[in-house]
This record gives C-alpha cells, sequence and structure tokens, in this order.
C-alpha cells in the first residue's frame, strides 16, 4: 500500500512540475509578445506623425513643399564619381577628342 502511495505522489509531483515548467514557458512567451506588441505599436504611433508623412512624400513621391526645388541625381552618381578621368574626358572640347583619338 506505501508503494502505491509513493508511485502515485511520484506521478502527480511530475505532472506539478511539468505544469510549471508549461507556466513559465507560456508567461515568457506572453512577456515576449506584450514587448513585440510595444515596439509595433511605438511604429504605429512614429507612422501617424506629420514628419514621417512628410518623409515619405520628399523620398519615396518626389513632392516639395511650394518654392523649394527638386534635384534628382543619377543613378550612376558614384561610378562619375569614382572615375573622374571619364568625367573630365566628357568635359573636354570635341576637337581634342578627335586629337586624342588619332594621336
Amino acid at each position: 500500500m506505501g508503494v502505491i502511495l509513493i508511485a502515485k505522489f511520484t506521478k502527480d509531483l511530475r505532472r506539478l512540475l511539468s505544469a510549471t515548467q508549461q507556466i513559465k514557458k507560456a508567461e515568457e512567451r506572453v512577456a515576449k509578445l506584450e514587448e513585440q506588441k510595444k515596439q509595433l505599436s511605438e511604429k504605429y504611433q512614429y507612422y501617424q506623425t506629420p514628419e514621417f508623412i512628410e518623409e515619405e512624400a520628399r523620398n519615396k513621391l518626389n513632392m516639395a513643399k511650394p518654392g523649394e526645388t527638386i534635384v534628382i541625381l543619377p543613378n550612376n552618381l558614384n561610378e562619375l564619381l569614382n572615375h573622374p578621368q571619364k568625367f573630365q574626358e566628357n568635359s573636354l572640347p570635341n576637337w581634342r577628342k578627335w586629337w586624342k583619338l588619332f594621336f
């Protein structure tokens, strides 16, 4: 009879420990989800600000305020900046380019 009680007690103790571990895991997951919710809420608040809306309008829609001028740079700007010789050759007068080609 004592052996049966010990076995039953051990089984119940294991279930209790397992349930406690599951509760801890669930609490950790809840904490992570709450942190994620907080971050998403902060992003949402930022996306609603006039600063963000203005930045998106300027950067993605190429819009400007009245009186401002939009400057669109070429896609190969890095090439032009990294190869100043090509840029200088393009700025040479045509007669000099021909001279350079033949002589």
